[in-house]
């Protein structure tokens, strides 16, 4: 199960060996004050090195609209969520609809499917871009590298790499970047369907291609940032292509911890994939 801000562990030693991590996960967003000076960002603009922090996310609510920057009254524990840029909902086939009912309805009747996160599985692709725990990102000749602290994940993207026409799947899935002009363009196949979109579920299968175009902003707190607009291409569980988007603050202030995942613990799944404990 993964160590977060969002599930309460009992108060044993290894839960306050965590405290630190715990603290990125809770605070991270808070210690930066609106119009907070972190120092100059890189001159270069394709220069992305550096540590960053999820900004400007969404949460689902009870009626399936979404509230970007802030919980409302309706909105569902746990319900962070990648939907689309004008904030409707995803274009579902019937396969997505009922993948995506069966976990907003357990949800809402407080019986979650178990996230497979718990089980110290991968966040996964396009997941992981939004978890709300730091993100360093380290460029190298030839390469970018994204180091995660949730789970120690990594995505390892070479530049300039002809996709496979039949990759392996994986959580994270096989990518290659390059540059459009100040816009690092990465595309990613591969990604296993028994990883999600976001926390409440929003499901796609093996065939998900997610191409992200990645350039510098400025946020709503005026600091420089990451906007990442994703493309998901997934004929089995949506009728057409569609964009979520991503905004990762550029964080000098704080750097990725030590991170702990357990298994068997009391947000275990069932038989059936159900798990109680919120």
């Amino acid at each position: 199960m993964r160590t977060s801000v969002k599930t309460t562990l009992c108060l044993t030693a290894a839960a306050l060996a965590l405290a630190v991590s715990a603290h990125h996960g809770a605070q991270a967003q808070e210690d930066a004050a609106p119009g907070a000076k972190l120092g100059a960002k890189p001159a270069d603009p394709h220069d992305f090195s550096g540590v960053y922090f999820v900004t400007e996310s969404a949460q689902l609510n009870s009626d399936r609209t979404v509230k970007y920057n802030g919980r409302g009254p309706k909105a569902l524990p746990h319900s962070r969520v990648l939907w689309t840029a004008d904030d409707k909902e995803p274009p579902f086939t019937a396969w997505g609809r009922e993948h995506f009912d069966e976990r907003f309805n357990g949800a809402i009747n407080n019986q979650p499917i178990a996230d497979p996160s718990t089980s110290c599985l991968p966040h996964g692709m396009p997941r992981i871009m939004i978890a709300p725990y730091p993100m360093q990102i380290v460029q190298t000749p030839g390469h970018v590298t994204m180091l995660f602290e949730v789970n120690h994940n990594v995505r390892y993207i070479p530049m300039n790499r002809v996709l496979p026409k039949h990759p392996k799947i994986t959580m994270m899935g096989e990518s290659s970047a390059h540059w459009d002009g100040d816009t690092l363009v990465i595309e990613t196949v591969g990604i296993s369907g028994q990883s999600i979109f976001d926390e409440i579920g929003t499901p796609h299968s093996d065939q998900l291609k997610v191409t992200e175009r990645l350039h510098w902003i400025k946020n709503k707190k005026g600091q420089d940032a990451l906007e990442d607009l994703m493309t998901f291409d997934d004929p089995i569980a949506y009728t057409k292509p569609w964009v979520g988007r991503a905004v990762l603050a550029w964080r000098p202030d704080i750097t990725l911890t030590e991170y702990v995942c357990e298994e068997n613990n009391r947000n275990t799944a069932d038989a059936n994939g159900k798990t109680t404990a919120r």
